[in-house]
């Protein structure tokens, strides 16, 4: 495949790229906003794995180009996301009614 081929697979121009940055700021705005609502830890720690899940994907998809790459190499970066994001709950439940020495 030629490089120009290649090249006009792949969206014209840089506006694109800006769009899904500007996208990802919103929801870093958001996320901001959310640790100030006065609703339980839980629902707020949920909503805010749930928000850099998606951005996490996102800048892998497409500033990383996997979007349109085999499943397989996408599956490389999305499994340890989610392994992480589990791993990362778990020792939230684990820890959150540890009492630690100090009181």
């Amino acid at each position: 495949m030629s490089a120009e081929a290649h090249t006009a697979e792949h969206h014209e121009g840089t506006r694109f790229y800006w769009v899904i940055g500007a996208v990802l700021a919103v929801v870093t705005i958001l996320e901001v906003a959310i640790t100030f609502a006065p609703w339980p830890h839980w629902i707020i720690v949920a909503i805010l794995l749930i928000l850099s899940f998606m951005k996490g994907a996102a800048v892998v998809m497409y500033y990383m180009h996997l979007k349109g790459d085999f499943r397989v190499l996408q599956l490389v970066f999305i499994v340890p996301m989610l392994l992480a994001t589990v791993m990362l709950l778990m020792f939230l439940l684990l820890f959150s009614t540890h009492v630690g020495i100090a009181g």
